[in-house]
């Protein structure tokens, strides 16, 4: 338990946490001090109180990505309330709230609208992709990378994708040869003209690019496994001092309800047509094999015959497993050689 503590304690500095933050105030524009603020998480319940200072500022720090609803309240003043705040790691979002004058039964709703939030506390210019849209983009194979293809100023390198480019099917540490890059680190694509590897991963803000080259990711990102995908571009805080580009991707959390999927992606030779050299040479199709099972599992956590956590909302957990079997054929191997 002290070592989860000590761990806990280094998280905040990191940027899979958001905050929120905002100025309480009445129809004229004065501050409204002491007001009730309240952050709770739609999707696990959990709840988080705060209270406006003196100057009508009230903070949320540390708030794991997910869809939240703020409510405030004050006596005198109307109940405000706020749904589908959608908030991703890194972000600092600012919701100022006017309170109107009148009776605490009323309540001003506001939905469908705040999902839209741009930060403006600072000047990031970042791209993402949210766990709606990593499940209903097609990829090859599970690695989140591979979306980077349609991030806005990525290209693939030399302007080609060769046999031994990265296309997100294959891996492994050493995926390479005819069988395709394991990394789009490894000089496969190239961000606004910026030479190759130049390019940094996170996974829950440690880093899983090799160190030593800045060429591969021992970790890769499943798509089935994290919550979002965000590419920062630029002008982005000190936490990310690598880059100049910094990919960083967010586990997905437990709810209050049980949820669970399974799923499998498989891929044989027997479905691929070979190309004109290879049959001129007589030369076989390469035989590649690729089986990837997995599947995830998510709830609140509750202890038998006990009121832990009756109303599941303190506490959660998401595990996922995927196994990767996979036979890589590097077949007919070409170099240009002088007479």
């Amino acid at each position: 338990m002290l070592l989860s503590f000590a761990v806990a304690g280094t998280l905040p500095a990191q940027s899979i946490f958001g905050t929120i933050t905002g100025i309480v105030s009445d129809p004229t524009g004065a501050v409204v001090t002491k007001a009730s603020v309240k952050l709770r998480d739609q999707q696990s319940g959990s709840l988080r109180s705060a209270t406006a200072n003196s100057e009508g500022f009230y903070t949320f720090i540390s708030v794991p990505p997910g869809a939240y609803q703020l409510t405030v309240t004050h006596a005198g003043f109307e109940t405000f309330r706020a749904s589908d705040i959608a908030l991703t790691g890194g972000d600092k979002l600012n919701i100022n709230v006017t309170l109107k004058i009148g009776n605490t039964s009323n309540v001003i709703e506001v939905s469908a609208a705040t999902d839209v939030l741009t930060p403006i506390d600072n000047g990031e210019k970042s791209n993402k992709l949210t766990s709606k849209e990593l499940e209903n983009f097609i990829q090859v194979g599970s690695n989140a990378a591979e979306f980077l293809k349609i991030m806005p100023g990525f290209a693939i390198s030399n302007g080609t994708s060769n046999t031994a480019g990265y296309d997100g099917q294959t891996m492994g540490i050493n995926g390479n040869g005819g069988g395709g890059n394991q990394s789009p680190l490894n000089g496969a694509y190239s961000y606004n003209g910026l030479p190759g590897n130049s390019l940094d991963i996170t996974s829950d803000g440690a880093h899983v690019s090799d160190p030593g080259c800045n060429c591969a990711t021992p970790v890769n990102p499943n798509s089935s496994m994290i919550s979002e995908i965000k590419v920062n571009m630029s002008n982005f805080s000190a936490e990310n001092q690598k880059g100049p580009g910094v990919i960083s991707t967010v586990a997905k959390g437990g709810g209050n309800n049980f949820h669970g999927s399974a799923f499998m992606d498989a891929r044989h030779f027997a479905l691929n047509s070979n190309d004109a050299l290879s049959n001129f040479s007589g030369v076989a199709r390469p035989e590649n094999k690729y089986y990837y099972p997995g599947g995830n599992f998510s709830g609140p956590v509750l202890l038998p015959f006990t009121r832990f956590n009756k109303n599941r909302d303190k506490l959660f957990f998401f595990t996922g497993y995927q196994f990767f079997y996979q036979v890589l054929d590097t077949g007919l191997l070409r170099s240009t050689v002088p007479t």
